[in-house]
């Protein structure tokens, strides 16, 4: 599915005043270094890569899509960023070696892990950062309803999707369908969520933050 929406959404995020400021949201929380190692999870053609390549000492771009990851090698090496790499991988099976990170960034990718699959990369993020090496976690960030939160969010996502008229009136009913089983591409987790996750994962420094409508940050730092 990546492989063909390549430019549809290096369009979509690069032309989206939302998208901006998601990305500027992650750059603050991350205080990149000229020393810092960093690993971009779900790097799409570089969204928030390029934003911290100029800063870092060397950035890993992983992704899931070769047609992604090609465009993103192409744009490093147009802006000769050289200590850019990219890496295919599925983010529920990613590997790397252990303290062997220092900043750990996603932007709207985690979503689309079922919610055991997020555990399990946190856990494992765990491993693969230093001491004092920090996460920082943009995303889809509501539940199903349970709070005040939670209700508005989607209230205003439905709103949203009825101005579209019919076809956004499709939506709603397959959203609807696929929210309250748990099915499909999107499955966003609560704040609540991530911060019980990185807690239990032993990190500390736990934050969150609401940027706007449905995206959220959260942060983090290994003891």
């Amino acid at each position: 599915m990546w492989n063909g929406r390549v430019d549809s959404w290096h369009e979509h995020v690069n032309d989206s005043e939302a998208f901006d400021e998601i990305r500027r949201s992650v750059v603050l929380a991350a205080r990149v270094t000229e020393a810092d190692r960093v690993v971009d999870l779900g790097a799409g053609t570089g969204f928030v890569t390029f934003a911290l390549a100029p800063w870092a000492a060397h950035v890993l771009a992983v992704d899931l899509s070769n047609e992604m990851l090609g465009e993103l090698s192409a744009a490093a090496k147009a802006r000769s960023f050289a200590n850019v790499e990219v890496l295919r991988s599925d983010l529920a099976t990613l590997e790397l070696a252990p303290r062997s990170v220092d900043l750990i960034v996603t932007s709207y990718a985690l979503h689309h892990l079922k919610d055991s699959e997020k555990v399990a990369l946190i856990d494992r993020a765990q491993i693969w950062l230093r001491a004092g090496g920090r996460i920082v976690i943009a995303d889809m960030m509501f539940g199903r309803g349970g709070s005040s939160t939670d209700r508005a969010i989607i209230r205003q996502k439905v709103r949203a999707l009825l101005r579209k008229g019919p076809g956004g009136a499709w939506r709603v009913a397959k959203n609807i369908v696929r929210f309250g089983l748990r099915i499909g591409t999107e499955l966003p987790a609560s704040p609540t969520f991530w911060c019980d996750t990185l807690r239990a994962a032993g990190f500390i420094d736990v934050t969150y933050s609401a940027i706007r409508a449905e995206a959220g940050l959260v942060t983090a730092r290994r003891a």
